[in-house]
């Protein structure tokens, strides 16, 4: 999974690269100067790089975002030439990385990343320690690796620009993630699992649940949120 610097530092790269196999031609008539490529195989690499430019700003920028309906404007000016394109992408790209780091922009998924992130470390860590506990009912437990993978879940949910109905159920955001086509067949069978067990223990069905079965809650929950992590936006 990329980090944010990596993103940016890629980012300021390729809008340098928006500005090069091109060159300043003389308009006819004495008019306006304009870019161009300096030939041929030069215009294919421009354009390449502007459809490479317009991809990573859907991806990393937020798909419909002032961001993406800029660049994509530039893309599709009629009266510009791909190279002059090219550069108006660069500039975007240039002004976009810096609003990031002045914190007015943001990555696609980067607050989606840190959620799951702090949710197998401290939530999980919470699980550990009430396991650890025999005082402690294992209903308890159970509960809390369930609110884990609701609160992954939402935020890949985010992370991929999934639509979620208001204050769903567990069940209901496997649906919307499902229904996007980002979890596998094995993937919905084991959180449908998980979302089960925890539904016992939140609805008080006490009778079928031990210390044993919170362990194996613990262990699962952990193998779901390390896949929910793939599972967002690189």
């Amino acid at each position: 999974m990329l980090q944010s610097q990596q993103i940016l530092t890629y980012a300021r790269r390729l809008a340098d690269d928006l500005g090069k196999d091109m060159e300043l031609a003389e308009a006819y008539g004495g008019g306006v100067n304009y870019w161009t490529a300096v030939d041929h195989e030069a215009g294919s690499r421009i354009q390449a790089r502007s459809i490479a430019a317009l991809d990573f700003l859907k991806t990393y920028a937020v798909h419909d975002s002032a961001w993406t309906e800029r660049a994509t404007e530039a893309y599709q000016a009629q009266g510009q030439t791909d190279a002059q394109k090219a550069r108006d992408l660069g500039d975007i790209l240039r002004m976009w990385a810096d609003q990031v780091e002045a914190g007015i922009a943001e990555i696609a998924g980067a607050r989606a990343r840190a959620e799951v992130g702090i949710v197998s470390t401290d939530v999980m860590g919470q699980v550990r320690a009430l396991l650890e506990d025999r005082s402690v009912h294992p209903a308890a437990p159970i509960v809390l690796c369930g609110a884990a993978l609701e609160i992954a879940l939402r935020a890949v949910a985010d992370g991929r620009n999934v639509s979620i109905p208001a204050q769903p159920t567990m069940n209901r955001l496997i649906g919307a993630v499902r229904g996007a086509g980002i979890l596998s067949v094995q993937d919905v069978k084991d959180l449908e699992a998980a979302a089960g067990l925890r539904n016992q223990a939140a609805h008080g069905h006490f009778d079928a649940l031990s210390h044993e079965r919170a362990g194996l809650m613990e262990q699962q929950t952990n193998i779901l949120l390390r896949r929910l992590a793939e599972l967002m936006p690189e």
